[in-house]
């Protein structure tokens, strides 16, 4: 079973859903939401590059296709997304259930939770070196 953390965006800290932020894959196999991957994405006449944000691995894809139809969907995540799960969480991001409710944050709500599910994000990458 995937965790919560898991099932986010590692560049915007939202839920991937079945919808709006579909989890799509690089051809270095990291995950990230086609909102991003948009964002992220260069046009060129010959093609469309995407350089990856973990691993600044490139991916390049046909400039006749959109991203959509260049890039598969990551199936893991797409199947650990219930449909009641989607609807109620749609752009909302995960909030880490183990921190601390007395700390205040100058950041408002939603990037604060954001914020520290992107550090444990970080630091369970960098344990993995």
């Amino acid at each position: 079973m995937f965790n919560s953390a898991e099932r986010e965006c590692v560049v915007c800290c939202h839920q991937f859903s079945r919808s709006n932020r579909i989890p799509r894959v690089l051809h270095c196999h990291h995950t990230f939401c086609i909102q991003c991957l948009e964002q992220m994405c260069r046009h060129a006449i010959t093609m469309q590059t995407i350089p990856c944000p973990l691993c600044r691995w490139i991916t390049c894809t046909p400039p006749d296709l959109t991203l959509s139809d260049a890039l598969y969907i990551d199936t893991e995540i797409w199947s650990q997304i219930s449909e009641h799960e989607q609807e109620e969480n749609e752009d909302l991001p995960v909030v880490l259930h183990d921190a601390k409710p007395q700390l205040k944050s100058k950041l408002p709500d939603s990037r604060h939770s954001g914020s520290l599910s992107a550090l444990k994000k970080l630091i369970t990458f960098l344990k993995g070196y």
